[in-house]
């Protein structure tokens, strides 16, 4: 009799276990299964501040070229119209890629007839090129960066 009343308990608290655990709406691969969570649209990237990027740009022509001030800023007039030019056509979602190519094209041609008024041929050839290949003014942001560095741990091991 006492072996009857065990068994019923077990089978009694098995039950009961099963239950809580609501195997029968749970399907067999998705147990313990969390679904990733759903990605919310991007929107649009950010567009680049144009005033800001002629502003650094001049300053780095300047002392690559090593130009006067009035030059300084008659490139950063040409910059700001070129790099504002560029952001419309960049940003722009109506043009397809062969026609952003074709007016991104003409711009720079419109840049470099303007550059051509004002400084020499290898001036404007090594803006051209920096403008269109430029790594200078990223690695030149970074040595300016790493010699920072250098001197505040020499600053700190001095002290």
């Amino acid at each position: 009799m006492k072996h009857i009343i065990v068994v019923a308990l077990v089978f009694f608290f098995g039950i009961l276990s099963l239950q809580a655990q609501d195997i029968s709406r749970i399907q067999r691969g998705q147990r313990g299964y969390s679904p990733a969570p759903r990605q919310l649209d991007a929107g649009e990237p950010e567009k680049p501040d144009v005033n800001e990027l002629s502003i650094e740009k001049a300053a780095f022509y300047q002392q690559m070229l090593e130009i006067d001030p009035f030059e300084k800023e008659v490139l950063r007039t040409y910059l700001k119209d070129y790099y504002t030019a560029r952001v419309e056509i960049d940003f722009n979602p109506d043009l397809k890629f062969e026609d952003k190519q074709k007016q991104i094209n003409d711009e720079q041609k419109k840049f470099e007839k303007s550059l051509k008024e004002v400084f020499t041929v290898e001036q404007v050839e090594q803006i051209l090129l920096e403008e269109r290949f430029g790594n200078r003014a990223k690695e030149a942001k970074k040595e300016a960066k790493q010699t920072k560095k250098k001197k505040r741990k020499n600053k700190k091991k001095k002290g």
